[in-house]
């Protein structure tokens, strides 16, 4: 009996992570093309970073929540929820004609964001045998990643067609994510897996408990230079630099790509090897990689620099999401993917606002250069913490 639960969960598995690796195509998409569409509506560099932090928001919101209801509710009715959402967003974009809709639609974008990735994290976490952390949530990064790195790729040549074209492109895949978690993803009660009524834990829990805190902050400050790039690197790589979109949606995916092919290897290195050095190392590589990128002026630096942050995204995340899936095993695995990917949200939303501030003031190099700076700051404070 064993053995047909282990058999019938990793049917699940396998399942969850194709779902989630189209819906992220489906959201990788219109990654290369929003900061220039939203331009081209007459947004400012601020409100690009509205735009984006938007999306942001409303998961900070209700990622936590939403983890907390997963954890004694069916996670694949929420997910189903979420990708409904999802497909209502991507319709709308569409009809965007000014910044203010646009900052609208990616609010609703977000709510649907915050049913879904948090919530398949923590069935991921499920599912997964003990001391085998880093590998399976390796492999739910490598989905994630997977899927939005080959989203920008599509993007960038759907655009030359119009930027329509790409949002119902959006719409049909996440339709398809949609259809196939109601046909194949199971319930929980069908393999075994209990229902726990946990509390969600305080602030004050995460505060005094070292390993929560010092995730929270990494994760925060690490999404806070990830949001940055992600909000300006494809305006400064077309408008600044003068590459064209198909070419910019490939440097996307490239550094995209390159973290998701690490992703499972690196997992499996996480569960062997010291998870906190690997999360500093994997911190200031990719620090590096932001520098190289302020000092960049040619197609070949853009994509060396991606590399390079790629390479310090796949040592650092693996190890930091197997932390948060032993802690989540302790609290109840929605509360703590929601509490994690909460601070991954608030650091977007600080991200792109900061830098579009930055933009208005300075120049877009000087975004680059901050970003890099507060990443930093946000390895010594990781280090800092678990080391006391």
């Amino acid at each position: 009996m064993n053995l047909e639960r282990q058999d019938r969960a990793k049917r699940a598995l396998r399942i969850l992570l194709v779902c989630v690796f189209i819906a992220m195509i489906g959201l990788g998409i219109v990654s290369p093309i929003m900061p220039i569409y939203a331009s081209d509506l007459g947004a400012t560099g601020v409100w690009i970073g509205l735009i984006y932090s938007s999306f942001s928001l409303s998961r900070a919101l209700l990622m936590t929540p939403i983890g907390r209801v997963s954890d004694v509710r069916s996670k694949k009715k929420i997910m189903c929820l979420g990708l409904g959402a999802y497909a209502l967003a991507s319709i709308l974009y569409v009809f965007a004609w000014n910044p203010l809709f646009l900052t609208a639609v990616r609010f609703i974008h977000g709510v649907g964001s915050a049913m879904v990735i948090p919530v398949a994290s923590a069935y991921v976490v499920e599912l997964t045998p003990k001391g085998e952390e880093g590998r399976y949530m390796g492999m739910m990064n490598m989905a994630m990643f997977t899927g939005f790195g080959v989203g920008p790729l599509i993007g960038g040549y759907l655009t030359n067609l119009s930027y329509a074209v790409t949002f119902y492109a959006m719409t049909a895949l996440i339709s398809v994510s949609l259809l196939l978690t109601l046909l194949f993803v199971p319930e929980e009660s069908s393999l075994n897996i209990e229902k726990k009524n946990k509390r969600v834990p305080s602030l004050r829990v995460v505060m005094l408990n070292k390993r929560l805190k010092a995730i929270f902050i990494y994760r925060l400050i690490d999404a806070f230079g990830r949001g940055s790039i992600m909000a300006f690197l494809s305006l400064f790589a077309n408008q600044t630099l003068g590459i064209p979109l198909p070419t910019v949606g490939l440097l996307l995916s490239i550094g995209i790509l390159a973290n998701s092919l690490l992703q499972t290897p690196m997992g499996i290195i996480a569960d062997r090897h010291n998870r906190v050095m690997l999360v500093v190392a994997g911190g200031l590589i990719g620090s590096a990689g932001y520098l190289y990128l302020y000092l960049s002026s040619n197609l070949v630096n853009l994509i060396t620099s991606r590399l390079i942050v790629a390479l310090g995204a796949a040592m650092s995340l693996p190890a930091l999401s197997a932390i948060a899936a032993e802690e989540g095993k302790k609290i109840g695995p929605g509360s703590t993917m929601g509490l994690f990917n909460t601070a991954m949200s608030t650091g977007q939303i600080m991200g792109p606002i900061i830098s579009g501030v930055l933009l208005d003031l300075y120049d877009i190099y000087t975004i680059f250069e901050f970003t890099a700076l507060v990443c930093i700051v946000g390895v010594i404070l990781f280090y800092l913490i678990t080391r006391s």
